[in-house]
């Protein structure tokens, strides 16, 4: 999902006790291993590249050698934009593309896809040649200028199931654009690795292995040898997941052992080693405490930690100075502590600190364990096993938006919304104030969805891996009736912000532990989303373009989350097209919105039609001057809150219980989509034309096959009292 401008900035390195020459030898020490581009300073002619009329060759213009391509776009409507190559890359390496660029009078304008000017895109596909993920862009060239070097290599990771990387010369805007020498390369970049240290002495057969995650990267596997040569039989590979530790479990010999960390379509050049000095039949492996946090209502309340042991004896168990009483244990040797509340109870509010084990061999483990004592609230929002929300088990159809001020969320309830945001708390760790902004939320009778700070700005985020700040957010609004739902993290396959399944897993589970009273979201995006699945209680899937868009969108969705998981459906009330010329300079017109009223109510009644949970617009900022948005004009605003009523209107007929028909019928390559359910004789029917034509199709409405005509994005839906007839 896109965010303002103003906090669009890099992420900093992980906040790792690690000096910035250190890092920067790493980064520097990245080797490259050039691949071959077929034909790529354009000698022979176009062979090898795919382009449309818009691309010539050109002899007299040239980086090197004697020749370059052209692309002249008079109107990117209409005119081919791109020239294009697919090139063979290993799922999961590291890959650096450049190309030159030399220009003359490229002007920004309206086109297919927003206007980047001259550039270099890479993007990903799949083995049957089939687009499966976005890249990156190295674009921004425009007016006149001469040759330049444009390089896409930031987190350039091809997605695992990559089998080709796709090359875009690109020119989306007007004028002229040359370009010459284009290069592709694979980059052996090292795992920087923290301990063991190099050289190192240990006195631990199982010792703990730690390095700085590389960015993309979304699994690891720790290499051990006895041999700095690796291979079979002296080597052994151990999958460490998403995370930037591993703890070894096999106990080691004495000796020396070399290592590195390895990721699927990458092997890592930098080999390290340390030797081991305690002897291999000893017990070293130290406990782990499972149980990061609980959640109690009420300062009597009994703590139960649940602990991994592979000893005989049970271990020693302590929190606060509490010992743990054993209560029990499962298939699977874990083992459950019961502590009993100190005298005067509890603590209210969220308590830090350690939980802390040590076994029969000595062995110790200090776990962080946060403990949050406030009681149950009375409206908890979670979402039930069909995927419906549920506020104290009652069901809802949920209605919000994003980026709302206080100072309109009247304007905003009075629209017929449920639920409003803002994007301060994702890049603040001010919870008091967030707490205010709740108080206003639940004072103007509407709620609220609350992220995180990611880390972008204070960088010391969720992408840093600060579990403290989650805690402590949710132990500082847990309680709050204002408080709707928690928005973990927002697209974190996004290069800048990158985090693994794995971490977020853990930041899920942290939230579910410390609050069971309310959901957790997440949007995602790319074929590799349901990786992140464990992380949400409701996928929320934008869907931000035209009608048939928002189909194919929500369809795509669920098969890429296998057909496992509930869908909030996200759209757009926003200008796409107008905002991006408003950042430049060009006064947005109000007659031109789009979508217009019709399509945003063909949008929304989609949602129901296919399923979806609840309903979210992007975005409704009304005071900003980076968006052209719905709320800035009072007819269209009007518009889209006459929408929000009429979906307002059918809702409790759609949550009622009984069976769900569902169809498509088709005008040419024109759709209608069809949704219809009876419940105690009160039938609704609706019916979406998601073509921008009119179109005229049969449809059976249980009492007979009915031609109906639809104006462009007409919406039908009628509620019958069948009992009558």
């Amino acid at each position: 999902m896109e965010i303002f401008s103003k906090i669009r900035q890099p992420v900093a390195a992980g906040a790792l006790l690690l000096s910035s020459a250190s890092f920067a030898s790493y980064a520097a020490s990245a080797a490259k291993t050039a691949i071959d581009v077929p034909n790529a300073g354009f000698e022979d002619g176009c062979a090898g590249w795919t382009g449309g009329a818009s691309m010539s060759l050109d002899t007299n213009v040239f980086h090197g050698g004697g020749c370059s391509a052209r692309l002249d776009v008079a109107d990117p409507m209409k005119d081919s934009v791109y020239i294009t190559q697919l090139i063979p890359v290993k799922g999961g390496a590291l890959y650096e593309a450049s190309c030159f660029v030399k220009t003359e009078n490229v002007r920004d304008a309206e086109g297919k896809k927003n206007s980047v000017g001259a550039g270099l895109i890479v993007e990903w596909a799949d083995s049957k040649k089939k687009w499966i993920q976005a890249g990156e862009y190295a674009c921004g060239r425009y007016g006149t200028s001469d040759w330049k070097r444009m390089v896409c290599n930031r987190q350039m990771n091809a997605p695992e199931k990559a089998a080709y990387a796709i090359v875009y010369l690109t020119l989306r805007a007007t004028g002229k654009a040359w370009f010459d020498d284009i290069s592709f390369a694979e980059v052996q970049k090292p795992t920087l690795k923290i301990f063991p240290a190099n050289g190192a002495s240990v006195s631990n057969n199982c010792p703990l292995f730690s390095w700085k995650p590389l960015p993309g990267i979304r699994r690891y596997e720790v290499e051990i040898s006895s041999r700095p040569e690796f291979g079979p039989g002296v080597s052994r590979i151990f999958d460490a997941g998403g995370l930037d530790s591993f703890r070894l479990e096999e106990p080691l010999s004495p000796g020396v052992w070399y290592w590195r960390v390895n990721s699927k379509g990458r092997t890592d050049p930098d080999v390290r080693s340390f030797t081991q000095t305690a002897l291999r039949e000893l017990d070293m492996l130290a406990p782990e405490v499972l149980t990061k946090a609980c959640r109690i209502t009420s300062p009597e309340e009994t703590v139960t930690v649940r602990v991994k042991d592979s000893g005989i004896i049970l271990p020693g168990v302590w929190f606060r100075d509490i010992k743990g009483r054993y209560a029990g244990s499962d298939m699977r040797g874990v083992r459950s502590f019961a502590f009993a509340a100190p005298s005067g109870g509890w603590p209210r509010g969220l308590t830090e600190g350690e939980v802390v084990a040590v076994d029969s061999a000595g062995n110790r483990t200090a776990g962080v364990f946060y403990l949050l004592n406030t009681p149950k609230p009375e409206n908890g929002v979670t979402v039930d096993s069909s995927g419906t929300y549920l506020e104290n088990s009652k069901r809802i159809f949920p209605l919000g938006t994003y980026e709302v001020a206080p100072k309109c969320m009247a304007e905003v309830r009075e629209s017929g919304l449920d639920v409003v945001h803002s994007y301060q708390w994702e890049f603040s760790q001010d919870d008091k104030a967030c707490r205010k902004y709740l108080d206003v939320c639940h004072a103007s009778g509407l709620r609220a969805f609350v992220g995180f700070d990611r880390g972008v700005n204070s960088k010391n985020g969720i992408v840093q891996g600060n579990f403290s700040h989650v805690a402590r957010r949710v132990g500082a609004l847990a309680d709050h009736p204002g408080l709707f739902c928690w928005y973990l993290f927002d697209e974190p396959e996004i290069p800048g912000y990158f985090v693994t399944p794995d971490r977020l897993v853990e930041f899920a589970d942290l939230v579910r532990a410390l609050d069971p009273y309310h959901a957790v979201v997440m949007t995602t995006w790319a074929s590799t989303m349901n990786e992140y699945r464990r992380t949400w209680d409701t996928h929320w899937t934008q869907a931000y373009g035209n009608p048939a868009s928002v189909v194919k969108q929500v369809d795509e969705h669920r098969r890429f989350l296998e057909n496992d998981s509930p869908i909030t459906l996200l759209l757009s009330c926003y200008d796409q097209r107008q905002s991006v010329a408003r950042r430049k300079g060009v006064k947005p017109d109000a007659a031109k919105f789009n979508p217009d009223g019709d399509q945003m109510r063909a949008a929304a009644f989609l949602g129901i039609v296919k399923e979806c949970n609840g309903l979210w617009w992007w975005v409704y900022a009304r005071d900003t001057d980076e968006y052209f948005t719905a709320a800035q004009d009072p007819k269209v605003w009007a518009e889209f809150s006459k929408t929000v009523r009429e979906i307002r209107s059918v809702r409790d007929l759609v949550l009622a219980d009984g069976p769900v028909e569902t169809g498509t019928v088709k005008d040419g390559d024109a759709c209608v989509e069809w949704w219809r359910k009876t419940v105690n004789g009160r039938r609704l029917f609706v019916a979406v034309n998601t073509a921008d034509h009119p179109v005229s199709v049969d449809i059976d409405l249980q009492d007979g096959v009915r031609k109906l005509d639809f104006r462009r994005y007409e919406v039908k839906h009628n509620l019958i009292d069948t009992q009558s007839k």
